[in-house]
């Protein structure tokens, strides 16, 4: 009897765990990017070395989570000159920021879409920002993409620049592989 109320308390166990179980996404390819104007120009740039956490399943948002962090220092413009003026103190300060991270608090479905709550901390402040973003799966294959927009001023960046846009708009492009 009491191998019989063992076997069964951990077959229970086992079920309730592959009934919660989330399902972990490894990262492939990505493309994180950013639009601003300045002078009226837009600027365009891209951040590179994404590390990524990505635990999703739509049918369990309540216990999925995305996560990610970029290197600052890692930005690109195509100018040079602006790349370095960006990562200097008044903008990221890449010496003492090191990294711009992003982190789901909570997932939700918005319309046809996906959106969550999201933590986002650039130049050591964080807020919470609504990111609404696709995810559509082939296989064993998914795309994560997102779009969203923030005011630089909220993260202390760029001072109050009479030329540069306050708002900036990111992008951003996950394909990633299941996790067998």
């Amino acid at each position: 009897m009491k191998k019989l109320l063992l076997s069964t308390t951990i077959c229970l166990l086992l079920a309730t765990a592959t009934a919660y179980a989330q399902q972990k996404w490894n990262l492939v390819t990505y493309n994180v990017s950013f639009k601003i104007k300045n002078a009226g120009i837009a600027v365009n740039g891209r951040f590179a070395d994404l590390k990524t956490e990505l635990i999703f399943s739509p049918d369990k948002l309540s216990t999925s989570k995305l996560s990610g962090t970029v290197e600052a220092i890692t930005l690109k413009t195509g100018v040079n000159m602006r790349d370095k003026h960006i990562k200097d103190e008044t903008y990221l300060d890449v010496e003492k920021n090191k990294l711009l991270e992003i982190s789901s608090v909570k997932l939700y479905t918005k319309g046809a879409q996906y959106a969550g709550m999201f933590k986002v901390t650039i130049k050591g402040v964080t807020k919470e920002v609504e990111i609404p973003f696709d995810f559509l799966q082939l296989g064993d294959l998914a795309d994560f993409n997102g779009t969203f927009t923030i005011n630089r001023r909220d993260f202390n960046v760029g001072g109050g620049s009479m030329t540069m846009s306050d708002n900036l708009t990111v992008t951003i492009k996950v394909k990633a592989k299941m996790d067998k």
